[in-house]
């Protein structure tokens, strides 16, 4: 064979090869972009169907309140000569069925009512109401009827409707309708209720209008008339109730498959999708050799406080979704066969060349995203792709200036959710510490700028590393105060009051290494105080559609500023609140200070001191500072003899200790007259 056959067969190969490699490193991409538009589908079909559910409750809302508060109706409950109260009734709940589109209309009045117009009684639905009448859109059989009689939803969702306006005496500031998504006798309705008035001017109640829409089959398959696209038609939905499935578009309309239904929320069950709480649960699972992807959800409109809380399964097959493509990847694998040799070679070299270009940039995009923003590619040539390398290497210019004032956490936090730009604001619990440098104004005033700065510059830099050890986010710098925080979105393992306090011993002993080195150079030295609060605040972007800070502001927040400040009074270093020491107990040593109002709280706040992590010299500690709170106690019953004695041996163990000059001082002033009126609280008189 001469080379020339065996260059053709080499090329042949090469490009059949190519083929089948490129086609099936696509096929995870384009499952990938399956399984996106299936998750768009389904969360499309779920706000359908939630949409449907609010407009149902709102159409069912206004037809049962109109319906209710007809002067006819009225009237009727007025009309004391009137002993066929049931019968009468039965146009009316049929007007609500109508008016509300709904399956089932009762008619629930008060019993004295009932038994006075000798109103025959379908049931009684509790002690103070019973069921007179029923109108359906179809007739039901008796034990269905029993059933629905007897539901403890139902009559509880009634009841507490009414009882409400029946313990007041009217509903004078009550809504006059309320509306729920519940299981009532093995399935699931949306369920109307309004109060039946003996007199709609004085608000008085004698009676509940209800109207029950179960959301069955057809119900569901409606959800698809929604959708104009028509994307939702393969998408099958289940309505359950705990391990009850209520309705399923699984099967024909003549002959459900509700044993599939079954087994799928029993696996959906099995793989946590399926919860008690509100929320979207995404899941995954086979049936009969087939994947599909689906969402768990419940409507806001059910109770959370129901047992068997009703939810809905929307699903679709992604096999089905990935059929079109293994079609397609079958004719290109015959197409590739016929491809031209020089076709193939050039754009085969032709891909090579922009794809060793393109992974270049991807290889340097995970450098940056991990936050080595020195990366650069190389450029060359001037085609499209020299020109996207050259913005990619200005872009990653901009990143490493904008990194010098955007903090790490913050931008990797970024990189990895970009949704946080937009996102709404949230409440979280987390711990904010503010740290200050003691008397920075009289030393600023002795410094030249440049001077100043670098020193200041220094001290933030050690500051900073410890901060990023323990994940803080530095949310700004205020002069020569540092603001951070610890809690979502940068950490989420509940630990935040254990690292703030374990950041602060920690920066003291940074800091006194600082100033060790800079009374050998005769610089001045920083002395710095720490207030760190721990409570819920409210986390997000704050600012302008061009310019956002991410920030937390909250009374934590004030609470940590003015305990930063309160270290004056005390003469101490660090103060933290009575959440943070809660919190990090386990982990930390602390000592109770004091009771202190802070300026712009009324109710006192327990401060207390962070002396050590446990461990080492903790039983050094634990010893030696107890003679403290024991004073302290005793400060507290007026023990003032008894406190002195225990603060002159603290002094003598620790001579500088300022919260025992503090309240030695205190306590010598109370022993000469205690004010009237006086509690053992301090009240700061500045911020």
């Amino acid at each position: 064979m001469s080379l020339r056959y065996k260059a053709l067969i080499a090329v042949i190969v090469l490009v059949a090869f190519l083929t089948g490699f490129l086609v099936v490193s696509s096929s995870s991409l384009f499952e990938e972009d399956a399984r996106r538009r299936i998750n768009n589908e389904l969360h499309k079909d779920q706000k359908i169907l939630e949409l449907r559910i609010d407009n149902a409750a709102v159409i069912s809302r206004t037809g049962i309140k109109a319906s209710s508060a007809s002067s006819e109706l009225v009237q009727l409950f007025n009309d004391r000569g009137i002993t066929t109260l049931a019968e009468n009734l039965y146009p009316f709940a049929q007007d609500w069925r109508r008016d509300a589109d709904g399956d089932v209309a009762l008619a629930v009045i008060d019993s004295f009512v009932a038994e006075d117009r000798q109103a025959r009684l379908l049931a009684s639905a509790g002690d103070a109401l019973a069921f007179v009448s029923i109108a359906e859109r179809q007739a039901s059989t008796p034990e269905w009827r029993k059933e629905l009689f007897a539901d403890k939803e139902l009559l509880g969702f009634i009841g507490s409707f009414y009882d409400r306006a029946f313990r007041q005496g009217d509903a004078v500031g009550m809504p006059d309708s309320e509306v729920a998504v519940l299981p009532v006798a093995g399935r699931v309705y949306l369920v109307v209720q309004n109060y039946l008035w003996e007199s709609v001017q004085d608000k008085i109640v004698i009676g509940v209008a209800v109207v029950l829409t179960e959301l069955s089959r057809d119900w569901l398959e409606r959800t698809d008339m929604e959708d104009q696209s028509g994307d939702l038609d393969s998408i099958e939905k289940i309505v359950f109730t705990g391990d009850v499935v209520a309705s399923s578009t699984l099967g024909t309309a003549d002959a459900p498959d509700m044993q599939a239904a079954e087994e799928v929320v029993a696996r959906a069950r099995e793989i946590g999708a399926i919860n008690e709480q509100r929320g979207r649960k995404e899941f995954e699972f086979s049936r009969s050799g087939e994947t599909y992807l689906g969402v768990a959800f419940s409507s806001d409109l059910s109770p959370p406080a129901l047992v068997n809380r009703p939810g809905f399964v929307a699903f679709k097959s992604l096999d089905a979704e990935l059929m079109p493509f293994k079609d397609l990847r079958k004719q290109v694998f015959m197409i590739g066969g016929l491809l031209g040799l020089v076709a193939a070679i050039i754009a085969y070299f032709g891909a090579y060349l922009v794809i060793r270009q393109l992974r270049r940039m991807q290889e340097a995009t995970f450098k940056i995203r991990g936050g080595d923003f020195d990366t650069r590619v190389k450029v060359r040539g001037r085609d499209e792709l020299a020109k996207l390398g050259k913005a990619f290497n200005d872009m990653t210019s901009g990143l490493k200036a904008l990194g010098m004032y955007t903090h790490d956490t913050l931008a990797r936090s970024l990189l990895d959710n970009p949704g946080m730009m937009q996102s709404a604001s949230i409440r979280e619990e987390g711990s904010i510490f503010f740290s200050d440098i003691k008397g920075f104004t009289s030393i600023s005033e002795r410094l030249e700028a440049e001077a100043l700065t670098a020193q200041l510059n220094e001290y933030f830099t050690a500051l900073g590393e410890e901060l990023r050890e323990q994940k803080g986010y530095v949310d700004k710098f205020i002069g020569d105060s540092i603001m951070a925080f610890w809690g979502p979105p940068f950490v989420k393992d509940g630990d935040y009051a254990v690292r703030a306090c374990e950041t602060a011993i920690e920066s003291f002993k940074v800091a006194a290494q600082l100033r060790e080195e800079w009374a050998r150079q005769g610089k001045p030295l920083f002395f710095q105080r720490i207030g760190i609060a721990t409570g819920e605040v409210v986390i997000g972007n704050i600012g302008t559609e061009t310019k956002k800070n991410f920030t937390v502001i909250g009374d934590s927040v004030n609470l940590a500023s003015r305990l930063e400040g309160a270290n004056k009074l005390y003469g101490t270093e660090v103060l933290v609140d009575e959440r943070t020491r809660d919190l990090a107990k386990q982990f930390v040593i602390f000592r109770e200070i004091d009771q202190i109002r802070v300026v712009g709280k009324s109710k006192p706040v327990r401060v207390f001191e962070p002396l050590a992590m446990v461990g080492g010299e903790t039983a050094v500690y634990s010893t030696e500072y107890m003679r403290y709170e024991q004073a302290l106690a005793n400060y507290r019953k007026r023990e003032f003899d008894q406190a002195l004695t225990l603060l002159d041996e603290m002094l003598d163990w620790k001579p500088e200790d300022g919260p025992s000059k503090w309240l030695q001082a205190l306590c010598r002033e109370l022993q000469t007259g205690v004010p009237e009126g006086w509690e053992p609280v301090t009240t700061a008189t500045s911020k």
